[in-house]
């Protein structure tokens, strides 16, 4: 068990892990992992819950490199947030349900170049509504997909919860005010606000990876679907089971 409560040694690092530090030290996170021997080198797609804007950071510092997050559209149009945002290296979704070009182009250039993307595949589900820190909604395939299509080969899928043990919320955002930087996202028309979860004490527990090999992405178009449901439903179970799992410092 490894605990980062210390400022870690930032020098020569990439700066999105500075900036997750950064992040961390001013909202005075303490992250811990869990099966951090598991984190392969080289490519990777990480696949989390998500409940808080600290998830990415915690992410980011607790797996110890940088990692290229989707982030939703509204992030890269408000102010401050989006300098955070892209100084996480995070890469914005295009506005609204329209196939993701731009981030699947992005995502397979980062995992070509021997990098981390990372994706909740929940989406907005959680993280704008009232959750317990072991809840785990339903998970989107898109991140299946996007394993599938990469010219990597092989390629590790990481499964990693995110339990936060201590965690304080502060006051809700209006959902007006996202509504107003993307009318776009229909949880953004509901009534009520965005909750905020700050992390006080998060352990992160890392799964095994789920390894997508070259065999697995030239079938039919039947077993490739049958095979991006298989994966979409692991992951989901491992950060179930993770969340589920007691844990003892």
């Amino acid at each position: 068990m490894e605990s980062l409560t210390a400022p870690m040694q930032v020098s020569g690092f990439p700066d999105a892990r500075a900036v997750a530090q950064l992040l961390l030290a001013l909202f005075q996170t303490e992250v811990w992992v869990e099966g951090k021997e598991r984190v392969p080198q080289g490519p990777l797609l990480v696949v989390s819950n998500h409940r808080s804007f600290l998830d990415a950071p915690v992410l980011i510092a607790g797996l110890d490199r940088p990692i290229r997050f989707a982030c939703h559209y509204y992030l890269s149009q408000v102010p401050l947030l989006r300098e955070i945002a892209l100084a996480l290296g995070c890469i914005p979704l295009q506005q609204g349900s329209w196939p993701q070009i731009h981030f699947f182009r992005q995502a397979q250039a980062t995992l070509a170049a021997g990098g981390g993307v990372g994706i909740f595949p929940e989406g907005a589900e959680q993280i704008t509504r009232e959750t317990s820190p072991q809840e785990v909604g339903r998970f989107q395939p898109g991140f299946a997909h996007l394993a599938l299509a990469a010219k990597v080969d092989p390629l590790p899928i990481l499964p990693v919860a995110v339990w936060a043990q201590e965690e304080w919320r502060g006051m809700d955002i209006p959902m007006a005010f996202f509504r107003w930087f993307d009318p776009s996202e229909p949880r953004f028309q509901q009534q009520g606000g965005h909750p905020v979860v700050i992390y006080r004490r998060v352990v992160l527990k890392v799964g095994s990876p789920l390894w997508v090999r070259g065999e697995g992405r030239y079938t039919c178009r039947q077993e490739r679907l049958q095979l991006i449901q298989e994966l979409t439903a692991a992951a989901r179970e491992q950060v179930r089971l993770g969340l589920a799992r007691r844990w003892k410092n």
